[in-house]
Order: structure tokens, then sequence, then C-alpha cells
């Protein structure tokens, strides 16, 4: 049942890639802005605006990573659904003449599959796979933190293998006196080197502009966070058009139409932390877009809500989120941060 489950959702993944139009997201390089730590997730999928000495915020937007984070390693294990699992890395270290430099191993095994030829007789199998390596540096521009990143990623299934380069561009403001900040994160900007199918269409890199903001209220333990996210597209709200409708007071059918208002929200995600101690946080995040695309019409539940806390200690920081996707169904993110300068200065 698993395997069966595995290859509906790798094959959605794929037509996806061949039936996307000028939209772009929506094919099978979305992994490219899936959530890749914990504490992403749990803030709705989406922040640019978080800049402290967590390493694998970097992969969000790379005008985050300072030299609080160096000779800090980042490691994440994100199980999905019918055995898809997702890996990552991140190092992160400080040099005084090149500023801050940093690396990232994204990992997507989508594990093993039957093979068939079209009689039905087993062949053997083969396994799926998505992966992406980036590299990058920030920099301190008078009031202003600028990053960049050069990613080079992969998709193969069996035989076949896909190449495409790309680049992430962020910038990040402090507030002088406030416990405010802003940030903002251009992702993916590049091409398809290499096709999957010699005769197939070109993907696009999924584009996402994400802007947002942090602060953290006077007289409560608690940070917030709103990030907007896919910027560059104004039309994200998509209506059923096998929907059957309402009545109005005249017994008149009408359906759903696009409001400005819908458009908007789908648009943000809104996370909090509660600093209850400091080597303890709890975490509530709500994403919008994904409550109202995920939902199942027996009921919403924790879909597009993601929950999470954090233990932090000098040399080591865990964390966990769940992030619900349909009602009863949902991923689990778990992150360790590794200090090192911790660990060597207590060695000395």
């Amino acid at each position: 049942m698993a395997t069966a489950l595995r290859f509906l959702l790798f094959s959605i993944l794929i037509h996806s890639a061949f039936f996307a139009n000028a939209q772009n997201f929506g094919t099978s390089l979305d992994f490219l802005i899936k959530e890749t730590n914990a504490r992403t997730a749990a803030l709705g999928g989406f922040n640019v605006s978080l800049r402290d000495d967590d390493v694998q915020m970097i992969n969000s937007n790379p005008a985050l990573a300072n030299g609080r984070m160096a000779r800090s390693a980042g490691f994440t294990f994100n199980p999905s659904f019918a055995g898809i699992n997702q890996y990552n890395t991140i190092y992160c270290d400080s040099l005084k003449k090149t500023g801050t430099l940093f690396a990232s191993l994204q990992y997507l095994d989508y594990g093993s599959f039957q093979q068939t030829d079209p009689a039905g007789i087993v062949l053997g199998n083969f396994t799926a796979s998505q992966y992406a390596f980036s590299m990058g540096t920030a920099r301190k521009k008078g009031n202003f933190h600028l990053g960049t990143a050069l990613r080079f990623s992969g998709f193969q299934i069996s035989s076949l293998n896909s190449y495409s380069i790309g680049m992430d561009m962020g910038a990040y403001y402090k507030h002088p006196k406030k416990d405010l900040s802003y940030g903002l994160s251009i992702r993916n900007i590049g091409w398809q080197m290499k096709k999957l199918y010699s005769d197939g269409k070109s993907m696009q890199l999924p584009l996402n502009i994400q802007a947002g903001f942090s602060y953290r209220l006077s007289h409560m333990p608690l940070r917030i966070s709103a990030t907007a996210f896919y910027l560059q597209e104004t039309d994200i709200q998509y209506l059923d058009p096998n929907a059957p409708g309402k009545l109005d007071p005249n017994g008149k059918l009408v359906k759903d139409d696009k409001k400005i208002t819908e458009q908007i929200a789908r648009h943000l995600c809104l996370g909090g932390e509660f600093l209850l101690h400091r080597n303890f946080n709890l975490r509530v995040g709500y994403n919008h877009l994904r409550r109202k695309e995920l939902r199942p019409e027996t009921g919403a539940g924790l879909t597009g809500f993601s929950l999470g806390f954090a233990i932090n200690s000098k040399p080591l920081n865990l964390s966990y989120t769940y992030s619900g996707w349909q009602s009863g169904a949902g991923l689990h993110f778990l992150s360790l941060n590794i200090r090192f300068n911790s660990f060597l200065n207590r060695a000395n």
C-alpha cells in the first residue's frame, strides 16, 4: 500500500512538470522551495526575517548568514508521506577577508519502484531522487546585510537525469532601536540546463519572491513574524470549476468569485515564537494558502497550522515541528544544530 501511494505521489509530481503553464510554481522542481528545517516549518513554511545563530535559516534567505553562525552545522530529517524522505544539512563559517561563507545540501529520496514492461512483466526496480547543493556568502553594506547563493540541483529517475542551475539573493535590515527586522529574498533565479527527456519541455525553476518582518513584543515573551511569498504571482487563488456553488435568497445558483482579500491572504503566512525560557521555546504558524488548497471536504482539522518547540543549549539546539497538511495527516521535521565553537571553548 505504501509503495502504491508513493508511486501515485511521485507520478503527480512528474506529470505536473509537463502540464505547468506560465506559473513559476507547481512543477516537480518545487522541492527547491520546500521547508528545509523545523523552525521554518513551524512558522508557516516561509520566513526571511529571523537572523540569529540558527544556521538553518540561511536556506530561506542567504542574507541571514552572520558571524554568530561561525563553525555551526545543521541537520534536518523530514519523513514525508508514503516513505518519501527529505534530508538537509548546512555548514557556515566566518572569515575576516571573505565574510560569512556557507554550504548546504538538500536531498529528497522517493525510494524504490518496481519496473515493468507494457505487458506487466517485472523487469526489476529503479530509484528516484532530487538533490540540490548550494554555496553562498553574506556581507554587511551600511545598515543592510546582503547575501547570495549559487545552487546546482538534479533530478534522477532510473537512468534519466536532469540538471538545473539557480541563484538566491537576499537582503536583511535590523531596526537600530526596536527589536524589529525585515527581510527580502528572491529564490531560484535560473534555468534548467538538461531536460529529463530529450523531447520533453524544459521545467521552470520555482521563482519565489518573499518579503517579511519579525518583531518581538516589548512586554510579552513573544516574537511574531509575517512573510509574504510568491509575490511575483498576482493570482494564486484556485476555484474548482466543478464546485456546486450556493443558492442566493432568490434561489439562483451562485458560484464563488475570486476576491482581493482572499488573494492577499493566500500570499501570507504567520508565525509566533513563545520565548518561555532561554533554553526552551514554543512555536506556532499558519499558512492560509495551504489550508485552502489542501483541506478535505470532511473537515479542515489542523490543515495549514503548524506546531513546534525548540530545546536550546550553547553547543546544541534541537527542534521539532508538526506541520498539518490534511485532517489527521501532517509532516514531521526534526532539526539539530551543532555549534562547534562551544565544544572547542569547553575543550580549552
